[in-house]
């Protein structure tokens, strides 16, 4: 009995080493499994932030370089040079009319002019006692010193008359050498706040003071990101530029730098009495205007990643412990047979005959679940072909019924036509249906010498029934030596999709024409898609191919077929735009590369 007790510490002893040796490569494999999915984790974090810095920087540039040319238009205006160098009630009246007019069709918060002492003369508020701009001094504006100095300006600041931020834009106006005063544009960025919070994002941009003026968040405005020198607050009180705003700190506390440039840094929680919250924060210059972007990434998905890496780390070094366990005391257990051989042969071949039964079940299973994957694999497979192959079913139909009628006519010609175009547009089904060897693969598109006239002659027949309908005029001048280098089915689908808009924007003309043209260039075939509709709205012009962009009414589109389009063109190294034509309507360019000789079924660009 006694040695059967010493023999119990003997054994805690000799387990004690081996799990103190796995605790610590474990921990040590955790540690190193949720660094790597941290350092991964932040590395995606910082390429999704570049990516909308760079989003946020166009759009702001968007939003202000619409306005550029107001200040120069109104400095060259006959009235408003005749009113500041020799001011009357009469030039007065006539040039805030100007400037109101001017105003409402730029879209611009409020258009002035200034004479040389900075004294409004007129506005485009002229109309509103309360918010008129007329009589109000803004010699103290750096905006208008700008303009005095250099010949323009730029600023932003809340305005001191309305009290509502914006952005200046100035310009100097000269009479002969003189100058007799400044024009000015305010711009409200309001609308590209209310977009950035509506995405649920954390963006800030900041003035070369490091003080937040645009923010997806209303509570982080007109905060400094750090503590004001007493230099930079009695120049802020001299331009009043934060009029009626106390500056107060934001609350930022820097952390280190990343290699990649990034900072972490973290701020307090919008609640009251709440802890800091840490973040990956970004930064994108914009030095013409003497701005800074910054994109604050929320860090604690980036800890939940590399938590969950660190716990799988750690289940599967416990499982392969487990493993090596189980062999370890299998080896042992086969020592024991060889010991006791001929007592235990019995057993042996029992169990022998239970595991060649477990491994045949188990190859069975194993075949089971590659059948199950194949059979997942080609669902997948067969949904995706069901929208492709939806547009050619839908035309096979159409064409079809125009057969009867034309059998029944004795048209035998057009029903060989219509049959020839029926097997055509099978056989674009049987190509794609074909994708369906590739089993789980999706391949690239075809490339190959796609001849331009035949593929728009496909398109205009799929949409020959509508065209008639509305008796809307075919001009083509398409040379047959057009080829250009694509898929023939998918640049089919894009003439469709551009004619179909083309027929929707006639709608109600009373002249309803295509003029449809290719012409070679040095880029390579630059194919044109003319209509005689109402052409494209100015505001339109940036969003056209944004995904689900349309000026259709409801349930009339999704505003995905020109972004579609956009996209297909774009893989085979080709442009897609859209521009107005000079005598009405709109005109879709779609540049491609032309097909050389030498070209080949690959994948696109």
């Amino acid at each position: 009995m006694a040695d059967i007790v010493s023999i119990r510490p003997l054994r805690r002893r000799r387990l004690a080493f081996p799990v103190a040796a796995l605790a610590a490569v474990t921990a040590l494999a955790c540690w190193g499994a949720y660094r790597w999915a941290e350092a991964d984790a932040r590395t995606a974090l910082t390429l999704n932030g570049d990516q909308r810095l760079g989003l946020y920087a166009s759009s702001i540039r968007n939003a202000v370089g619409r306005y550029d040319y107001l200040p120069f238009l109104v400095a060259r205006d006959h009235e408003v040079l005749g009113l500041l160098d020799r001011p009357s009630e009469a030039l007065r009246d006539t040039v805030n009319r100007r400037l109101e007019t001017a105003n409402a069709a730029a879209g611009s918060a409020a258009l002035y002019v200034v004479d040389r002492s900075g004294l409004a003369l007129a506005a485009s508020n002229w109309a509103d006692p309360a918010q008129s701009f007329v009589g109000q001094i803004y010699d103290f504006r750096p905006y208008f010193r700008q303009a005095v100095e250099a010949g323009s300006g730029r600023y932003f600041g809340i305005g001191v008359t309305t009290g509502l931020p914006g952005y200046f834009l100035s310009h100097a106006v000269h009479l002969a050498d003189r100058l007799i005063g400044v024009a000015v544009v305010k711009i409200d960025l309001e609308p590209l706040q209310r977009d950035w919070a509506a995405g649920g994002e954390r963006v800030l941009v900041t003035d070369q003071n490091g003080i937040v003026f645009l923010s997806s968040h209303a509570d982080w405005k007109y905060h400094a990101l750090r503590p004001l020198p007493d230099a930079v607050k009695a120049r802020l009180a001299q331009t009043r530029q934060y009029d009626r705003s106390e500056v107060m700190p934001l609350g930022l506390h820097d952390g280190p730098v990343m290699e990649n440039g990034a900072r972490l840094v973290s701020l307090p929680d919008s609640v009251p009495g709440g802890s800091r919250r840490a973040y990956l924060m970004q930064e994108l210059a914009l030095p013409e205007f003497g701005w800074t972007i910054r994109f604050l990434s929320d860090l604690e998905p980036v800890k939940a990643q590399a938590a969950g890496a660190a716990v799988l780390t750690a289940m599967g070094l416990l499982l392969l412990v487990a493993a090596l366990a189980l062999g370890w005391q299998r080896r042992h257990a086969l020592r024991l047979q060889q010991e006791a051989r001929a007592m235990l042969e019995r057993r042996v071949e029992e169990r022998t005959a239970e595991l060649l039964t477990a491994n045949r079940v188990l190859r069975e299973a194993q075949e089971e679940l590659v059948q199950a994957g194949k059979l997942a694999a080609l669902g997948q497979m067969s949904a995706a072909l069901a929208h492709e192959i939806n547009q050619p079913l839908a035309a096979i139909r159409t064409f079809v019924a125009s057969t009867r009628l034309l059998a029944e006519r004795g048209e035998t010609a057009m029903v060989r036509d219509n049959l020839a175009m029926i097997g055509d547009l099978a056989e674009r089904m049987a190509v794609l249906s074909g994708h369906l060897k590739d089993f789980a693969r999706k391949g690239p598109a075809r490339v190959e010498a796609v001849p331009v006239a035949r593929t728009m002659d496909r398109a205009l027949a799929l949409l020959a029934p509508r065209l008639r309908e509305e008796e809307v005029r075919v001009e083509q001048a398409i040379p047959p030596e057009a080829h250009v280098r694509g898929d023939a089915v998918r640049l089919e689908q894009v003439f469709v999709n551009l004619l179909r808009n083309a027929a929707d924007a006639m709608n109600g003309s009373d002249e309803r024409r295509l003029i449809l043209t290719a012409a070679r260039t040095a880029e390579g075939w630059e194919i044109r898609i003319r209509d005689s509709g109402t052409g494209i709205a100015e505001a339109h012009q940036f969003q056209l191919f944004d995904p689900f962009f349309t000026t259709k009414e409801v349930g009339q589109g999704l505003g995905l077929g020109l972004s579609l389009s956009y996209g297909i063109v774009r893989d085979f190294g080709g442009t897609l735009r859209a521009e107005n034509n000079p005598d009405g309507g709109a005109c879709f360019v779609v540049q491609l590369p032309e097909a050389q000789p030498s070209d080949a079924e690959r994948g696109p660009r």
